[in-house]
């Protein structure tokens, strides 16, 4: 009997993954730095089933839109975050994320279809500029904001490209694994040097965004269906994203 998973349950997989990495990141002096290692799947699952999605969604704008107002709500939270827990406050937003490489997409999916060869290069004009500006908030933007809160674009350095081969071929999931592979590598031994760049086994799984490839595994496991369906399924992760990373943030203050 085949192994599969359907999109339900690759996303509950990943949420488990997900506060497992965010208590580490907020107790890690308490857990294993292997802790943080085993995660490295999980923000490009969920990329790539934004990308997934993208090509299944009923309405290609409400899914934008979504991403967009989640993105703008969790940003005005790490605010108030930091207005309230000072140096402690959230920095995490990966709706912004996930709605940049979603708008970026989109761009160049239009531009794949329109018929007008100016607009063709303007939408592709866009949709690179749009690209450039994610990579530059990951790297060296850095947009600051009240109370010591700041715009940045959570693991864009690893999503942003990521995103870009899982629409580019989303056709097949062995040129995805092969981009996806070459991608994991040069970031590996551009940005951290290699094997003799990194500091000790802690530092081999702090500075791990490299891993990329762990997800490889789970977009074979995806049977393609979307699993169980509710109204509340939908919306879930949009409450249980800043939900759980407020209730980490409270119990690091207190405990």
């Amino acid at each position: 009997m085949k192994f599969e998973l359907n999109r339900a349950q690759l996303k509950n997989i990943a949420l488990v993954f997900m506060v497992l990495d965010n208590v580490w990141l907020r107790f890690s002096a308490s857990f294993s730095s292997m802790a943080h290692l085993a995660t490295r799947f999980v923000a490009p699952l969920f990329a790539w089933l934004m990308v997934d999605g993208f090509f299944h969604t009923k309405s290609r704008g409400h899914y934008c839109r979504r991403l967009w107002i989640a993105a703008i709500l969790m940003q005005v939270g790490n605010v108030i975050s930091f207005a309230i827990f000072k140096e402690k406050g959230i920095t995490d937003n990966i709706f912004l994320t996930l709605a940049l490489g979603f708008t970026t997409i989109w761009i160049f999916d239009m531009a794949k279809t329109t018929k007008q060869h100016g607009k063709k290069i303007r939408l592709r004009a866009l949709a690179i500029a749009l690209t450039a500006l994610g990579l530059a908030l990951s790297i060296v933007l850095y947009i600051p904001l009240p109370f010591g809160s700041a715009i940045m674009l959570e693991g864009g350095l690893q999503l942003i490209p990521f995103i870009l081969f899982a629409y580019f071929f989303h056709d097949s999931k062995w040129k995805q694994a092969v981009a996806i592979l070459a991608y994991s590598f040069l970031m590996f031994f551009t940005l951290y040097g290699g094997i003799g760049g990194v500091q000790g086994f802690d530092m081999f799984c702090v500075n791990s965004d490299w891993m990329t490839f762990l997800v490889i595994p789970f977009m074979f496991l995806y049977n393609g269906n979307e699993g169980r369906k509710s109204s509340f399924g939908k919306w879930f992760f949009y409450i249980f994203y800043p939900s759980h990373l407020w209730i980490i943030a409270i119990l690091s203050v207190v405990l």
